[in-house]
């Protein structure tokens, strides 16, 4: 009996001092409001609020961050925590052994891969070094040969700058034929305009004028440059069309890299990084094996596969050494085949 009183004398304790613990807190606020209210007048107290309610931002910001952690680690934890529940299972358990497995065969399978890329860049960089410079010259300025883009752009070049000198020409053509119309018609002669050109009152009439309805008028000045760039523009259309007609009839660039092709059974000119001709491997279901491989294994963990799901591991097969493909080649083959990889 006396225990029980005791628990419910220190009940009420604690209950009593936690209500004065918030009314102290309580107060202690109000009176801190107060404080603020009554510092508020000044500039200096204004600042200091804005620094604390920045303080307080970023301590918010800075719970929501890790109130976030916390969630993923708990996520994670559930996974792994679900994850060791199913390994224990007879699906879990055959992926968690085919893994172990499948990631070695996958990393097999690269460095072969590897391998393999590498034996054919030592066979391209050979077939390069024992080509002449000047077939290499030929062949890397035949593209540009049958493009002839700096005579294309020399054309368009010349058309644009002979723009404004037809659009000034035709304007100085239409107002000398207006003028010359209006001469014809005895409203206006030439020998009228000289005299009131020359009249002291005159502020008109000047120069430009009087030649612009002469019997004599000059030339449009825009006629000369006019003529000029169309004239480039047609030279260098013409120039690029016959240059174009004879890269094309040129069979030199062609020729020669047949001829690298029936040497080689490639044009070692004309690859690109990462060249190979075939595979190593005999079947063709092997290309991105590894891949698959490796993509199961990352994500077997949460997709939970079956054991029927599960992807058969074995070595594919690689082609034998054959006195038709390059030494470097042979060479790589030669020692697949001599490698007996363990799986299981």
């Amino acid at each position: 009996m006396g225990t029980f009183r005791d628990s419910i004398y220190n009940i009420e304790r604690n209950s009593k001092s936690a209500a004065d613990s918030a009314a102290s807190a309580a107060r202690s606020s109000a009176t801190t409001t107060r404080a603020a209210q009554s510092a508020a007048t000044g500039a200096w107290v204004g600042a200091g609020f804005q620094a604390a309610a920045a303080f307080q931002s970023a301590r918010t910001a800075r719970a929501a961050e890790e109130l976030l952690e916390v969630q993923r680690a708990n996520d994670e934890r559930d996974k792994l925590h679900q994850f060791a529940m199913w390994s224990q299972t007879a699906n879990g358990a055959a992926f968690v052994a085919w893994r172990e497995q499948a990631v070695r065969l996958a990393q097999l399978l690269r460095n072969r891969d590897a391998e393999w890329l590498s034996a054919w860049a030592r066979v391209i960089g050979r077939a390069q070094a024992e080509t002449s410079e000047d077939e290499k010259r030929r062949f890397l300025r035949h593209p540009a040969r049958l493009k002839q883009t700096g005579a294309r752009i020399a054309a368009i070049l010349s058309f644009v700058i002979a723009a404004p000198y037809a659009v000034s020409f035709t304007l100085q053509t239409f107002a000398a034929n207006t003028l010359q119309l209006n001469k014809t018609v005895g409203s206006y002669t030439y020998e009228q305009c000289l005299a009131d050109l020359h009249d002291p009152e005159n502020f008109l009439i000047n120069e430009a004028d009087c030649e612009a309805i002469s019997p004599h008028a000059a030339t449009p000045a825009a006629l000369f440059p006019l003529i000029l760039f169309l004239g480039l523009g047609v030279i260098f259309v013409v120039l690029r069309h016959i240059r174009k007609r004879a890269a094309k009839a040129d069979l030199t660039v062609p020729r020669e890299a047949q001829s690298r092709i029936e040497s080689w059974g490639f044009d070692p000119l004309a690859v690109q990084r990462g060249y190979a001709p075939y595979a190593w491997y005999q079947s063709q279901s092997a290309n991105g094996y590894a891949d698959r491989l490796m993509q199961l294994a990352l994500q077997g963990h949460i997709s939970y596969p079956t054991q029927s799901q599960l992807i058969t591991l074995t070595v594919p097969n690689s082609w034998p050494p054959n006195e038709s493909y390059p030494v470097e080649v042979n060479k790589v083959l030669e020692k697949f085949l001599s490698e007996r990889p363990q799986l299981g």
